[in-house]
């Protein structure tokens, strides 16, 4: 069968920081793609996505790419810039992909995914599922604050905003190539692929595995990036913050309207209102209320009107290694 007859099968892989053992999960990654016959017909391309590394993961990369592309995978390279984030590194695979493949399969390259699972997300896209899920048992050697907060926060977020999604759904998914064609405009601005993918096809395939922990491997993902990760997939799949604030405004209103009519009676009948504490405790009340109101319309604002101004990710230009030639990034 032809390259251009094969079927395009594209692995997006955000990288950051993973000059360690990048090479190795590539190579390894190769050797499992290649070895199903079942899969004979596709031709697959790994496109990883390095977000800003500041170490030797581009240089990994490249001393991997003989030894991946001699098995028949093609092995690609986007850089950014800078640091966007794992999100946008999503985003700017995809869309690359997006052109090309007739499915893209969106794995981190640190090895925690296990490379065992790809060819079962296949074989459930050629049943005919557009979008595939997988879902994480979390490993034993996970703290136990780590587990109980990744639970509660998608318990929170399938409480208020109705999207179904799993304590354990990660970014490893399946996408159809024609699926990613028609959403590829309104990535940028899913904010959490993940809660995206669960809020388009809750009833997807979704496949379990069990997380590898690399050891000695220290996590990218900081307690400040994941707090801004649940913000903004609560933010932008939930309207519930914004009712919220407006009740509690309501609720403010009646009790100060009240509070309005029992000082006017004092007045009319001559009574003294006592004290000023009171006076000072409902302004401080109902003054955290409003700047509680205040701070939430601020959220929406800023990834309505601030953040969707800014470009998601900028990729850095590749240069040529000589005269005609490509250092192989795209």
């Amino acid at each position: 069968m032809s390259a251009s007859q094969a079927i395009q099968g594209w692995i997006v892989m955000p990288a950051y920081q993973e000059a360690r053992g990048i090479r190795a999960q590539l190579e390894a990654l190769a050797r499992t793609l290649t070895s199903c016959p079942e899969h004979a017909d596709i031709r697959f391309t790994l496109l990883v996505v390095n977000d800003g590394s500041r170490d030797d993961t581009s240089g990994e990369i490249a001393r991997a790419r003989a030894g991946v592309e001699a098995l028949g995978v093609v092995l690609r390279e986007r850089a950014f810039l800078r640091n966007f984030g794992h999100q946008a590194a999503i985003v700017a695979g995809l869309d690359a992909a997006a052109g090309a493949c007739d499915f893209a399969v969106t794995m981190d390259a640190d090895g925690e995914h296990p490379h065992a699972l790809v060819p079962g997300l296949i074989a459930a896209w050629r049943a005919g599922a557009p979008l595939v899920h997988t879902l994480r048992r979390p490993h034993h050697q996970l703290s136990a604050f780590k587990r109980a907060a990744s639970a509660s926060y998608y318990r929170l977020l399938s409480r208020i905003s109705g999207v179904r999604i799993q304590p354990g759904m990660a970014d490893f998914k399946l996408w159809d190539g024609e699926l990613l064609r028609e959403l590829r405009p309104f990535l940028p601005s899913c904010g959490s692929t993940r809660v995206f993918a669960a809020w388009l096809a809750p009833a997807a395939p979704t496949l379990e595995y069990d997380q590898d922990v690399v050891l000695g491997r220290q996590s990218r993902f900081t307690l400040r990036k994941n707090l801004s990760m649940a913000l903004a997939g609560l933010v932008r799949y939930s309207d519930a913050p914004l009712r919220l604030s407006l009740w509690m405004s309501t609720f403010a209103g009646i009790v100060a309207a009240g509070h309005s009519l029992f000082v006017l009676w004092a007045v009319y009948t001559g009574r003294v209102v006592p004290g000023w504490a009171t006076i000072v405790i409902i302004v401080a009340f109902f003054g955290a209320l409003q700047s509680f109101a205040i701070g939430m319309l601020g959220e929406y604002l800023l990834r309505i009107s601030f953040r969707s101004s800014l470009p998601a990710f900028v990729t850095r230009p590749a240069r040529s290694s000589g005269p005609g030639g490509e250092r192989g990034s795209s």
